[in-house]
């Protein structure tokens, strides 16, 4: 049996796929990474956070790039904890024993219990991908911390600076976004 190579007919090139190939996509354009999905469980007043953020935001970020704004600041801050204790062989302070001293070693509000929460995706950049899976694998091994309780931190962070600075109207792109985060916390 051989197999020979024939000419495409006009019948071939008229495919559904020839005929969609220049048709422009819809959408939003690819991003220059793609991202990857990550589940964690929000609460409502965590979903309308996410919204009120966008606010704080500079020109052209958007609410896809809160998710690893987040991880960014979640990031800087453990590392800031790291070195601080660096001169030890512990990677935590003392006195901080739980997620709820976590919270109340930063400053921040604690957050409720036992509110009802909902599984959702957010966008992230594989880097960040790694840098979540990171601090959550040492909170997890602190405190035994979920990944959705780690992204609420975060997020609590993030509202903390984005509030605290005037981001608002100004042009910075999301690294130089990120290199301010790393440097001012």
């Amino acid at each position: 049996m051989s197999k020979k190579k024939t000419e495409p007919t006009e019948y071939d090139t008229a495919t559904m796929a020839a005929l969609l190939e220049e048709k422009p996509k819809r959408g939003r354009p690819p991003d220059k990474v793609s991202r990857q999905n990550v589940y964690v469980a929000l609460r409502p007043d965590e979903k309308a956070l996410l919204k009120e953020l966008v606010g704080h935001l500079p020109d052209g970020l958007g609410r896809a790039d809160l998710a690893d704004l987040t991880i960014t600041i979640l990031n800087a801050r453990l590392e800031a904890l790291r070195r601080a204790v660096a001169g030890r062989n512990r990677e935590i302070p003392e006195g901080v024993t739980d997620m709820d001293s976590l919270y109340l070693l930063w400053d921040l509000p604690l957050p409720p219990k036992e509110s009802e929460e909902k599984w959702t995706s957010v966008r992230v950049s594989p880097q960040q991908v790694i840098e979540l899976g990171r601090v959550h694998g040492a909170l997890n091994a602190a405190f035994g911390a979920s990944r959705s309780e780690t992204f609420s931190l975060g997020l609590v962070l993030l509202d903390r600076y984005l509030s605290a600075g005037d981001f608002q109207g100004s042009q910075m792109s999301l690294g130089e976004l990120r290199q301010s985060i790393q440097d001012n916390v």
